[in-house]
């Protein structure tokens, strides 16, 4: 185990904590960061041509992207080859300090470079090895290349994204690489703490494939959960969500109660519906959603956002106005929890992102820092692995290492 740095405290639980990331895109990436938020030290181990993947998708500044940046602040980035001989020992030193190795390359790459969870376990026995696929080890597709959309696709998502049964559309979000990376990150922190009385670190694997069925499954399969012949069927979970969208913009509202239903079908302009079977029970209504929300997406009257959020409010109604994504930061209640924060780095600039959720000790806390260039902490690194300078830059000559100072 390394050598604390600082030691655990209530708003930085994992302080004193190394994390090994050899990580591609979100999944792994995203669980660093949200250890290294809650006081962890992150090493990126990153391929020396391009490094991650993520680094030069989207909106970007000086060869690094918003994407890139939003999934690794606070991280050091050792950019060297694993296909080499330095960079498979460069990894065996820093697995033989770490506490948590995440990595998400298929299943049989690591064993074949001969970083294997075995061989670095043996090498260090608490260490906790966190390996992610996207289908899985076993299965005819566990070997297939796995994307976001992908899994989407096979875990069902997109079919509830549809309104028609048989549809499909995508939630344009990377939704499945995000619910994985907190899978991943909560069961690393699990085994940390299984660790404190075992005193042994174990192997752990997770698909995203398994991760997003297991995050789907509680509402999205509610109506394909119950399998005996006298259940009693309502709609599916995903009929329940709904917006009364009117000329100027729309209104998340998740009306349950009788009373809520007493406000919103007078203020689309239905409330003669109050005194009809459809609208007169929960089970009514929970049982009909697609004739309910066939009401809602059609109002009569256009009273707009702000007057409809008033009224809704009024009766205690579950509701708020549907955010355009340039609305996001100047809006009253996101600033009130103040969930984000803009700072300036060398190499990006002025940024905004969110700070971390969890308020540890009830605390705001900040996660203001500049993600890594490819290789910049390359040196450093090394260094303290035992190589000196000179074997650097004979690594950095054979194109092993890269080394990207800041600008």
């Amino acid at each position: 185990m390394s050598t604390p740095t600082s030691t655990p405290t209530a708003r930085q639980p994992l302080a004193g904590l190394e994390v090994i990331e050899l990580s591609n895109m979100i999944t792994c990436s995203l669980a660093a960061m949200t250890m290294a938020a809650q006081g962890a030290t992150v090493i990126k181990v990153e391929p020396p041509q391009r490094g991650d993947q993520m680094r030069p998708l989207g909106t970007q500044k000086n060869g690094v992207s918003g994407f890139f940046h939003n999934c690794n602040r606070g991280k050091r980035s050792l950019a060297i080859d694993l296909k080499s001989e330095a960079g498979v020992e460069a990894v065996k030193k820093l697995a033989a300090r770490a506490d948590v190795l995440l990595h998400n390359y298929r299943p049989g790459v690591m064993d074949r470079i001969g970083l294997g969870s075995d061989v670095l376990r043996k090498i260090n026995p608490r260490l906790v090895y966190v390996a992610v696929s996207g289908f899985g080890k076993q299965g005819p597709m566990a070997d297939k290349p796995a994307f976001d959309h992908v899994i989407q696709g096979m875990s069902g998502l997109t079919n509830l994204q549809s309104p028609d049964d048989n549809g499909f559309d995508h939630i344009r979000t990377f939704i499945c690489d995000k619910v994985t990376s907190y899978t991943v990150c909560q069961a690393a922190t699990a085994a940390l703490v299984a660790r404190a009385t075992t005193g042994e670190g174990q192997h752990i694997d997770i698909s995203m494939l398994h991760a997003c069925l297991a995050f789907m499954w509680p509402d999205g399969m509610m109506h394909k959960t119950l399998k005996d012949d006298d259940r009693f069927e309502m709609s599916p979970g995903a009929d329940y969500f709904q917006t009364l969208n009117f000329s100027d913009g729309a209104v998340a509202v998740a009306a349950l109660t009788d009373s809520h239903w007493q406000a919103v079908l007078p203020l689309i302009g239905y409330p003669e519906l109050l005194e009809t079977p459809l609208f007169s029970s929960i089970a009514s209504r929970m049982s009909n959603m697609k004739e309910v929300g066939k009401v809602l997406k059609n109002p009569r009257l256009d009273i707009g956002v702000e007057k409809a959020v008033a009224v809704l409010k009024a009766a205690d109604v579950p509701c708020a106005p549907c955010l355009h994504q340039n609305e996001i930061e100047a809006n009253e209640q996101i600033q009130a929890i103040d969930a984000l924060e803009t700072y300036v780095t060398k190499a990006m600039g002025k940024l905004t992102v969110p700070r971390p959720p969890v308020q540890f000790d009830g605390a705001t806390t900040s996660q203001a820092k500049p993600s890594p260039l490819l290789g910049e902490h390359s040196r450093q690194v090394l260094s303290e692995l035992g190589w000196d300078n000179s074997a650097i830059d004979q690594l950095v000559s054979m194109g092993n290492v890269v080394i990207t100072p800041l600008p």
